[in-house]
């Protein structure tokens, strides 16, 4: 029994030091705009994060001037279910690490709002 009593002393305070070393993170609000441009918001995230692989070459083609028509009338965005558009698949699936959460966010807005040329 004595022996014990310093185990358990031993886990406990493993356990109190274990919880104490944690600490909150606090996330600041996302501050997304109330309209999303597809020029201004959308394309900017597809030229910097996106046309070195998808420059024409390869499917959808995310250059300026391209882009959205490549999208809309390609499949890749469903105005009816945003969350299900192929490309949302994609940015939440194997192109996670691509965009920021935000930029997925803009994204998804820019589709939930029609997915408008605008």
């Amino acid at each position: 029994m004595k022996r014990i009593v310093p185990i358990i002393f031993a886990g406990m305070l493993a356990l109190i030091m274990l919880f104490s070393a944690c600490e909150k993170v606090v996330y600041p609000p996302l501050e997304l705009p109330e309209s999303v441009s597809y020029s201004l918001d959308v394309q900017p995230i597809f030229d910097s994060k996106c046309v070195d692989c998808h420059g024409g070459s390869r499917n959808p083609d995310l250059r300026a001037g391209h882009s959205h028509e490549a999208l809309v009338n390609g499949g890749y965005v469903n105005t009816a279910d945003p969350a299900s558009s192929k490309i949302m698949q994609k940015l939440y699936g194997s192109h996670d690490s691509r965009a920021t959460g935000t930029e997925k966010l803009l994204i998804l807005q820019w589709i939930t709002e029609g997915a408008k040329d605008n």
